[in-house]
């Protein structure tokens, strides 16, 4: 069991985390203006600054957009170049440049004041002009005749948090005060003592904390915090298993109450996790090894109720299915099939299982009594449960539709995988059953057709389902439609208007063209 997250194996990771990480954004204005860029960038690299480049980084055969989606996640700040032409691209959201400042926005949006995106004017007219998108932020300005060397040292100085001058630690009160701000403290004739640190009980604090520790880089204070986090939760877990010691039954329709409160005490591991995640720093984003706490909380009871005592499976699917959200929806496909292919122990059960193979860790668990249909709405409610949440997604509509694209990759996982086992042939069979919930599709249509968007917004990394598991795209090609009408029966029987006609995903074969 280990509270420590497992760092992938990404070109990046090598790269210290000291070392500010810089992406410069640019337009291909000129050969002439590519050569400012290189000199401005390799300037920047003899001041001890990271810098992710194109000129430097793709070739032949790269992924442009993946590229500039990973830059713009892994860097701390990011470098706007504003030329007159950048700036109409950005804002008319055409090319690369125009794919950037999506991005730009979508951070903005979510992250309302932040400072990771510099602009950097370079531009003749006397007034900066500067993209709709960060017209209100604070910029450096390297254009010709201006005071370059100047504004280059702001600009290395703030890259490198070392300003020129710093604000002076408060000092003291000189003057008495007529009431003492801590009237046990002026009892015992001392001046007012600092508060001990409280333990981080809310999900929110936790996930704030998270966010700026991975974001630093610095991975030994993650480390404390996890620890920190982690502390008091098995016993709490404990002390609410104690109310239900004796009890022999349970009214179904409490069951998704009980998970709830239950998954609420683990909330603040929970939103940490995926504070991790949504960093997109190499050595925080995969939190694999999170299942473990989750599985296994220290001492726990296994004796009684079964939808009580199957409350850990209940905490590994909700942390799950989670985590899979918050990876479809900043576009890290592959960190999600990464954790459902991860191989968990429960107590006395040392072969351990997949994930993503195991009925009651993705979609019907025990303690819902093994009904799909009460665990989904129990997961699409949790956005007005924890309002945490809406730190990492928009609104609920964007996270149900996240949660969603998830649930679709691992539909789409659990066809590759009964393909690579020869079993293509069961598909003739009428009465098929779906291990992987399909729950997701009977939200509405607009949902669902964010839930697609979001899948297949890398038509290679979809691709990469099947293709790792060595299955051809002809193979998963002629066996789609079948397991599309399998989907579709899964979910007949429920009077849903918005499900009527064919799955939003019948077309995925269409959409991203493999090579059938």
């Amino acid at each position: 069991m280990s509270e420590e997250a497992q760092e992938p194996s990404t070109e990046r990771e090598s790269e210290t985390t000291k070392q500010p990480q810089v992406f410069i954004s640019y337009s291909h204005d000129s050969d002439e203006h590519g050569q400012w860029i290189l000199k401005l960038a390799e300037r920047l690299v003899s001041c001890g600054v990271n810098v992710f480049l194109d000129q430097w980084d793709l070739g032949p055969g790269d992924d442009v957009v993946k590229y500039m989606r990973q830059s713009v996640t892994e860097a701390n700040r990011v470098l706007m170049i504003c030329t007159a032409e950048y700036v109409r691209k950005a804002d008319e959201g055409k090319g690369g440049v125009g794919y950037e400042a999506m991005v730009v926005d979508g951070e903005l949006v979510r992250d309302l004041g932040t400072n990771k995106f510099i602009p950097i004017i370079r531009q003749k007219a006397a007034e900066p002009n500067l993209p709709k998108s960060v017209n209100t932020r604070i910029y450096v300005n390297l254009s010709h005749g201006g005071n370059f060397e100047a504004q280059f040292e702001k600009l290395v100085r703030d890259i490198h948090q070392s300003p020129k001058t710093r604000k002076p630690t408060l000092g003291k009160n000189p003057f008495p005060t007529v009431f003492p701000i801590n009237p046990a403290a002026e009892v015992a004739g001392k001046e007012q003592a600092p508060q001990p640190k409280a333990e981080i009980e809310s999900a929110e604090v936790a996930y704030l904390t998270g966010l700026e520790v991975a974001k630093s880089g610095d991975f030994t204070a993650w480390r404390q915090l996890v620890r920190k986090v982690k502390g008091p939760l098995s016993a709490r877990l404990n002390e609410w298993r104690r109310k239900y010691a004796g009890v022999g039954s349970m009214e179904y329709r409490a069951l998704p109450e009980m998970v709830l409160q239950a998954a609420t005490i683990y909330s603040p591991l929970i939103s940490l996790a995926l504070a991790g995640v949504e960093s997109g720093q190499p050595r925080f984003i995969n939190q694999t090894a999170m299942l473990d706490e989750f599985l296994r909380p220290k001492e726990w009871n296994a004796a009684g109720l079964t939808v009580v005592v199957s409350i850990p499976d209940a905490l590994v699917f909700t942390y799950q299915a989670l985590h899979g959200a918050v990876c479809l929806e900043i576009g890290e496909l592959p960190l999600a099939i990464v954790l459902s292919r991860a191989r968990v122990t429960r107590a006395h059960n040392y072969d351990g299982v997949i994930v993503h193979k195991d009925k009651e860790l993705i979609g019907w668990p025990e303690s819902f009594s093994h009904n799909a249909t009460s665990a989904w709405m129990y997961l699409t409610s949790l956005f007005e449960k924890w309002p945490w949440l809406g730190q990492i997604f928009h609104s609920a509509d964007e996270y149900r539709a996240s949660l969603g694209a998830y649930y679709l990759a691992l539909n789409v996982q659990e066809l590759a995988v009964l393909v690579a086992a020869g079993r293509s042939g069961e598909l003739d069979n009428p009465a098929v059953h779906l291990q992987v919930p399909v729950e997701w599709m009977r939200m509405p249509l607009e949902i669902r057709q964010g839930a697609y968007r979001r899948f297949t917004q890398s038509a290679d990394e979809v691709r990469s389902i099947w293709r790792t598991l060595g299955v051809p795209d002809k193979a998963m090609a002629a066996a789609w439609p079948k397991w599309m009408e399998h989907a579709a029966k899964n979910i007949d029987g429920f009077d849903y208007p918005s499900v009527r006609g064919s799955p939003v995903q019948s077309v995925l074969f269409e959409d991203i063209r493999p090579e059938t």
